[in-house]
């Protein structure tokens, strides 16, 4: 399975674009094949600070994932949206 971690500073008067945008990109890949989880948090802690968690069953996945127009797109467009920039970790995680 491989992990990806996205975590997003966002400005807030970017908040509702960010959101709008993000919301589409979450719906669309949830309908690809090896996704597991595709899911947005927000921190209770501070404000407009988001974690994207994502969970597939292969690294082909994630290959493919990332040829997702919504995908692109978003990446063109994030840094309209955050106070810095994005902070990516993925891993791979090994079956037991």
């Amino acid at each position: 399975m491989i992990i990806v971690n996205a975590k997003f500073s966002v400005k807030p008067e970017a908040r509702e674009d960010f959101l709008n945008e993000i919301n589409a990109l979450i719906a669309s890949s949830k309908q690809e094949e090896g996704c597991l989880a595709y899911d947005l948090y927000e921190s209770a802690a501070t404000p407009n600070e988001f974690v994207m968690i994502e969970n597939w069953a292969t690294k082909e996945n994630t290959e493919v994932h990332n040829t997702n127009p919504l995908l692109l797109a978003f990446a063109k467009n994030v840094a309209n949206y955050v106070a810095a920039a994005p902070v990516l970790q993925i891993v791979e995680k090994k079956e037991d």
